[in-house]
């Protein structure tokens, strides 16, 4: 049995780290160390984020949703952050890349037999419905496997 969150936490968190990182080195000039500590992970990571070695389980970079959100963390962690208005923010990217149906196919890959078909938890249909700030329109915009009556 797979659990959305789960996934997300070994596939979308990394991506988003990957894409937060690789802006904040390249628009704002910060150095892998600066990143590393900014994130909250090592600088090692980092370099393997900035390679794209690291976080790409779940391709993000297409969507310009993702985009404007990753720049959003970025501009928020180029500043002195509050760690927990950093932890809503990815919360939030988190909670919208799973609406956009950016992450079925990554379920379907972790485990074969879940009905991604038939599934819609990631669409509204979860505990944080109140937290999606994306246009409802937009749901489940890139889900690339059908959904079947």
């Amino acid at each position: 049995m797979i659990i959305p969150c789960e996934i997300a936490s070994k596939s979308v968190i990394p991506a988003l780290r990957a894409m937060v990182a690789r802006e904040l080195i390249e628009e704002y000039g910060l150095k892998q160390e600066q990143v590393a500590t900014r994130l909250g992970v090592t600088q090692a990571a980092v370099s393997k984020y900035r390679h794209q070695v690291r976080g790409e389980a779940v391709h993000l970079e297409s969507a310009p949703e993702v985009r404007t959100i990753t720049r959003d963390i970025a501009s928020l962690l180029s500043k002195s952050p509050d760690p927990i208005a950093v932890s809503q923010k990815l919360c939030q990217a988190c909670t919208d890349i799973r609406a956009l149906g950016l992450m079925c196919e990554t379920c379907h890959k972790v485990d074969p037999a879940w009905d991604v078909e038939h599934c819609t938890i990631c669409f509204g249909n979860h505990s944080c419905t109140e937290l999606v700030s994306i246009e409802p329109s937009s749901l489940g915009k890139y889900r690339r496997i059908p959904v079947r009556a």
